[in-house]
């Protein structure tokens, strides 16, 4: 069975971090978001691969190549028309067309090879002419919902139903199997739900594969954090830990917990990790540096001393200067972490936090979120970032700036004062 992966979106909500980079590119645990799908899918025997792709696609392109080097055969497919999922499904039209059945995974969604394995099973145990993957939620207004009788037949799909009137928990969790006979009924219908609805209509046979164990989707920023959880905990949790033999590490280090240290990596005395945690090739981490669970650190990042990370993820050749705090965010490439500045995650009174996008307020689905940062971007020293602040790509913050709201890219920011001098008697 072939596999197309839908990867041509621009992702929008995660700017600034995909102003640069493209949504399937964006690291996780040392590897881009996209890899880790494609491991997965081979790992479930899946590995003729098409790969849909538009939004920065050389970027995409240029790494994965032929697949051959991860073990895959891929072959693109360029999506010309409006960027919508229907769109992107019909630019597999031609390179499927002698697929009697075919698997649809996003390249935005991670999941452990299982559920592929156990959503191909439930496909052609029950002889399905279409299926598609569901998981119970919390919170089903954020997702398409499905509606499945005793057997697990599916008898509707909403898209993002309304909040509060939700007709099940059941939210389908991007992996499908699809008849070749679903072009059509996009071509006729317009809209993918209403092509699987008639699907349903006809009598088909439309069913889940019901998933109990975690997976993401990522959407929004705070959702990079989660789907990084889920990558750490995957490749660390339980599995001890791997440092290379390359890596520097001086006496007086304390590690707590499954770590991953790769080449060349310099960690100074009095430094302490606690996993799961990655730290990519080439990585300094000062004297005193405190890490902490869920970190992922990139390639050539170099970390001062006195410094704590938490929970966040930085990306390439980032420069985070001596006794900063950085908890709960994402930190872009290149960009130049100012000695003494402070990302604050925490509303006092743990009051709600908020993100602006596109003027629409929404709140954050975490009790702690610190700051989204973009590539290339310089920030001063004691710096001050208010909680789900965004500050765009190429952008100059100075010394001791207090960022109350988002700051756009390829801007300079300045705090004005006033001095006032008063001679000493």
């Amino acid at each position: 069975m072939k596999t197309l992966i839908l990867a041509g979106g621009i992702g929008r909500r995660l700017c600034p971090l995909t102003n640069t980079i493209p949504k399937p590119m964006l690291p996780l645990g040392g590897k881009p978001t996209l890899e880790h799908v494609i491991h997965n899918l081979k790992d479930a025997g899946l590995k003729d691969i098409i790969i849909v792709v538009d939004y920065k696609k050389d970027q995409i392109m240029d790494y994965f190549g032929n697949g051959y080097d991860h073990g895959v055969n891929i072959e693109y497919v360029e999506q010309q028309q409006m960027e919508s999922v229907e769109a992107a499904i019909l630019t597999g039209e031609k390179k499927l067309k002698d697929e009697e059945f075919f698997f649809v995974a996003h390249a935005d969604v991670l999941a452990n090879p299982e559920i592929i394995t156990r959503t191909i099973e439930t496909h052609e145990n029950l002889q399905a002419d279409l299926t598609i993957t569901i998981s119970l939620v919390e919170n089903p207004s954020l997702y398409g919902v499905a509606v499945i009788d005793e057997e697990a037949r599916i008898k509707k799909i909403i898209e993002k139903p309304k909040k509060g009137t939700e007709p099940s928990n059941f939210a389908i969790s991007g992996l499908y199997i699809y008849p070749n006979e679903i072009f059509q009924a996009i071509h006729s219908t317009n809209i993918l739900d209403q092509a699987i609805q008639k699907f349903i209509t006809d009598k088909k046979r439309v069913y889940a594969c019901v998933w109990e164990k975690n997976w993401s989707e990522i959407t929004y920023p705070w959702d990079i954090l989660t789907a990084n959880e889920f990558v750490l905990n995957n490749l660390l949790k339980g599995k001890g830990s791997f440092i290379s033999e390359t890596a520097d590490i001086s006496g007086r280090v304390k590690i707590e917990g499954s770590v991953f240290i790769g080449e060349n990596v310099v960690i100074r005395p009095g430094a302490m990790l606690v996993g799961p945690l990655y730290i990519g090739n080439n990585t300094y981490i000062g004297t005193n540096t405190l890490l902490r669970k869920y970190c992922s650190i990139g390639n050539n990042v170099t970390i001062g001393f006195g410094v704590e990370i938490k929970n966040s993820i930085i990306f390439d050749n980032t420069a985070v200067g001596r006794l900063s705090y950085i908890g709960d965010s994402v930190i872009g490439r290149h960009v130049e972490f100012g000695a003494g500045t402070q990302t604050w995650n925490l509303v006092p009174g743990n009051k709600p936090i908020f993100m602006n996008f596109n003027s629409q307020q929404i709140q954050v689905p975490r009790e702690k979120f610190g700051a989204i940062i973009g590539d290339e971007t310089f920030i001063g020293i004691n710096v001050s970032i208010f909680p789900g602040r965004k500050i765009g790509y190429k952008s100059i913050i100075a010394p001791g700036v207090i960022i109350e709201k988002d700051v756009d890219s390829k801007v300079s920011v300045v705090a004005k004062q006033s001095l006032e001098t008063k001679k000493i008697e």
